[in-house]
């Protein structure tokens, strides 16, 4: 029997087909395929809801926000939940039914697109108000996106779809709130942030990122220890970064600000035990924990070479980079 044509099929049925991610083997690897299938799927249904939107809708949408917003830029929806909690409600007086995340994700559409939008007379007026620097506790930077990562294998989302969306906010902050107790949402919610805005190269670094060889670092890195054994007093408090494989595969790449924290909470095993499903149990004795002291390594700033490392060793649970940088 001749090999089916799938394409052929697609024509004929009317039908649309998308590249996604290369299957890998293993139950993580079918994981990634089937969180790639989502995000594709997600993709298309904002896309065709997007067709029907309205300018007079929009017009109300920006008109709530300017009436809460106390001078608050409009990304503060993504992190602040009194502001977009208070958004919606508004929203809701005018008349408006879309759910939440379609309010939020049209307000951040008029904000990035806010000179087209003015000529049609909807305009977002200036940003008053201090907005907080996004960024990550060294001790807790795993747990952030340890859930994010968790959220885009279940469903195939971005990080902005998880700001966006209130469910799935609230899902994020359960997720990264057990890994990190006593951290607020706002923080959890910078530090998505945070992640989202550094996990690309610029453009100008691309040369020197794309010239870095990981093999440089095999003679640099501290003896890899079992997760569980890595002795507290061992670890320097000071700049650098960390790697946790599972035998042959690579589950975390990080560069940190301080190593010590960082390393004490990840040698604890509980955030890898968190991220336990049916295609992944961890045995934490199977679980290596190595690191790299230094702001700079061979010359070259630990962030590039975290860059380098996830790009090529695909680390199950780091959120991967851009397309920018790939």
């Amino acid at each position: 029997m001749r090999e089916l044509n799938q394409y052929a099929i697609s024509q004929i049925l009317g039908s649309e087909m998308s590249l996604i991610e290369e299957g890998r083997f293993g139950n993580l690897g079918l994981l990634r395929t089937t969180a790639e299938s989502f995000a594709r799927n997600s993709q298309k249904k904002r896309a065709s809801k997007s067709q029907g939107r309205s300018l007079d809708e929009d017009r109300l949408i920006v008109g709530a926000f300017e009436t809460v917003r106390q001078g608050a830029a409009p990304d503060s929806i993504l992190w602040d939940g009194t502001l977009a909690r208070k958004f919606e409600r508004q929203c809701r007086s005018v008349g408006l039914s879309a759910p939440a995340s379609h309010l939020n994700r049209r307000l951040l559409n008029v904000r990035k697109n806010q000179r087209r939008y003015a000529g049609l007379g909807v305009v977002i007026s200036p940003t008053t108000k201090s907005v907080p620097h996004p960024s990550i506790a060294p001790q807790f930077a795993h747990a952030i996106e340890f859930a994010l990562v968790q959220l885009r294998y279940r469903y195939g989302v971005s990080i902005d779809d998880v700001l966006i969306d209130p469910e799935l906010g609230t899902k994020f902050e359960e997720m990264a709130g057990a890994m990190a107790p006593g951290i607020s949402a706002a923080e959890l919610r910078l530090g998505a942030l945070y992640l989202r805005k550094t996990r690309h190269c610029k453009k100008q670094e691309l040369p020197l990122f794309e010239s870095l060889d990981p093999a440089v670092l095999d003679e640099q890195w501290r003896t890899p220890k079992a997760v569980g054994k890595t002795a507290r007093q061992s670890v320097p408090s000071a700049p650098g970064l960390i790697e946790v494989d599972e035998g042959h595969r690579c589950l975390y790449v990080t560069q940190t600000d301080d190593l010590a924290p960082a390393v004490e909470q990840l040698s604890t095993g509980h955030p890898f035990e968190l991220m336990a499903n049916h295609f992944w149990k961890p045995h934490l004795d199977k679980l290596r924990l190595r690191f790299i002291a230094g702001d700079k390594i061979n010359g070259v700033r630990a962030r590039q070479w975290e860059l380098r490392l996830i790009k090529d060793r695909e680390p199950v649970f780091n959120w991967p980079l851009c397309a920018a940088a790939a």
